[in-house]
């Protein structure tokens, strides 16, 4: 099979370059043909997987969540589509852990040679796709306001201090909800999307019972209340994403939310867009390597 390499030169706290040595090795002792991208600049890798996507069985991307997220994008937009290989290289790796991939290179890679691959959803909010979770609200901006120079020096560290810095602001914004068989109002501090158990680095085991190939999407709305809503927010986060009674949980595939124009919105940690939205879900739409476990419990 035809491997091409796309990885991030900036993503995580160390260098993936030093790993390629390695992974050539590994190639070299088997029948499979590696060709590696480095990643030029923002959304350069979106653009090279649009245009590599019919010329290679299998794409590897090492990076964090926000470069598995560039690249599917630009296999999105192609007729045809490689199976998607993630390799876990940046300090957060949400994806990979969802997958079930392994840390260890050798590992990995060895389940991407043997394995069979599985077709999981994927997701889109207005004109972008994602991968896992998109969301608005409060700590919804931590992913993607921190400084590559605070990542570097702090890693996972960087991401608590923010968002201990964010859950100090007043939240409140109002929303209102269209599915196929319903329309709500309300008044939120977050809104949260998932198709899996974990968000931020957090297994949020009580948020739902969703699957990566149902053809659903999970939304969360987190009710403005008139008091302690910081608690009641913690509190549902540190019960593992459990429902409180105020709160709002709908699955569908298809989203209109309406909101103010100064909302912005995070698709599997990165900024997305601002204001009104729909969300529609792609059943089964790409092909990936997942660990047994993965396959079990979620598809």
């Amino acid at each position: 099979m035809k491997f091409l390499l796309l990885y991030n030169p900036v993503s995580g706290r160390t260098s993936f370059k030093s790993h390629i040595p390695h992974i050539q090795d590994i190639f070299n002792h088997t029948m499979h043909e590696l060709t590696i991208y480095e990643s030029k600049a923002p959304r350069d890798l979106e653009k090279v997987a649009h245009k590599e996507s019919s010329a290679y069985d299998v794409f590897l991307v090492a990076g964090g969540d926000g470069t598995i997220n560039e690249v599917v994008n630009g296999m999105m937009k192609s007729k045809v589509k490689p199976v998607l290989g993630v390799l876990p290289g940046g300090t957060a790796n949400d994806i990979a852990a969802i997958l079930g991939i392994n840390k260890s290179i050798r590992r990995s890679l060895n389940l991407f040679f043997n394995a069979k691959p599985v077709l999981i959803d994927v997701n889109q909010i207005n004109s972008q796709y994602f991968m896992y979770t998109a969301s608005s609200g409060i700590l919804s901006r931590v992913s993607y306001d921190v400084s590559r120079r605070h990542i570097k020096k702090y890693g996972y560290l960087a991401y608590v201090i923010a968002a201990m810095k964010d859950l100090a602001l007043d939240y409140k914004y109002p929303i209102k909800i269209t599915t196929q068989d319903q329309k709500i109002s309300c008044e939120c501090v977050m809104v949260l999307g998932l198709c899996s158990n974990r968000v931020g680095g957090m297994r949020l085991i009580n948020f739902s019972n969703a699957k990566l190939n149902d053809g659903l999407f999970e939304l969360r709305f987190f009710k403005r209340s008139k008091k302690m809503w910081r608690f009641r927010f913690l509190s549902s986060l540190i019960r593992g994403g459990k429902r409180l009674g105020e709160d709002l949980h709908l699955v569908s595939n298809h989203f209109v939310i309406e909101t103010d124009d100064q909302v912005r919105w995070n698709a599997d940690g990165e900024y997305a867009c601002s204001g009104n939205i729909v969300i529609k879900t792609h059943k089964e739409a790409l092909k990936v390597f997942a660990s047994d476990r993965t396959v079990k419990k979620y598809l």
